[in-house]
């Protein structure tokens, strides 16, 4: 059925998780459903997911790693296309109909993508708009993922700056939304950020390995 599965994972995100569903709440674009992957949390998060207007599908498992979540989250996903939310994020209102009618307008379009913004607790605005192509900033069409395969979950960090590099290998149309579409916060309990050495660790595992089966290819 044509409509969004919107992916939110979440592991003791107690304090931001019920303003990042209220994004998805406040969305305009018909026919959601929202699946929140509860990785092993210990605090509040499970309880705020389960009693939010939304409707979320929660489910609960051991903690195995955002990666791992991701993919229960593809696996539950039954709407044609698929967002990801941080449980630290807030999307913009209106983020999802804009970025429907991009499809609409083209629809050989696969990934549509815009701008992100990084925040401060508050959502006070710290650096200027920035495109990207990262996932959280992206709509993709759920057929794409049959094409590019899941998440790999040899890596805790960067996971999606690696599907998005075998996305483009593989020509996958993408075009850019000139619009803000992610309040990314910053804060000291961001993943990346508790584990800044093992973060750029994997992430240049991932660059260096895309580049020695680039040379290969």
């Amino acid at each position: 059925m044509t409509g969004v599965s919107v992916i939110i994972c979440v592991r003791d995100g107690e304090a931001y998780l019920r303003d990042a569903l209220d994004s998805v709440a406040a969305q305009d674009a018909g026919d959601l459903e929202t699946i929140v992957i509860d990785d092993g949390s210990v605090d509040r998060s499970a309880e705020i997911a389960r009693t939010h207007r939304v409707g979320a599908r929660v489910v609960s498992r051991p903690a195995s790693g955002q990666p791992a979540s991701l993919n229960a989250g593809l696996e539950l996903a039954g709407k044609d296309f698929i967002a990801v939310l941080d449980s630290d994020d807030v999307w913009p209102q209106g983020r999802l109909a804009n970025m429907l009618r991009m499809f609409d307008s083209d629809p050989g379009n696969e990934m549509v993508y815009g701008q992100m913004v990084n925040t401060n607790d508050a959502l006070e605005p710290i650096q200027a708009p920035l495109a990207t192509r990262l996932l959280p900033c992206s709509l993709v069409r759920r057929a794409v993922f049959a094409r590019v395969g899941r998440f790999r979950t040899d890596v805790q960090h960067a996971t999606s700056v690696d599907w998005m590099i075998r996305a483009a290998t593989m020509k996958i149309r993408m075009a850019p939304l000139e619009s803000v579409v992610l309040l990314r916060r910053v804060h000291s309990s961001n993943f990346s950020v508790r584990d800044v050495s093992c973060a750029r660790q994997d992430l240049l595992r991932i660059v260096r390995e895309h580049r020695e089966r680039s040379k290969d290819a």
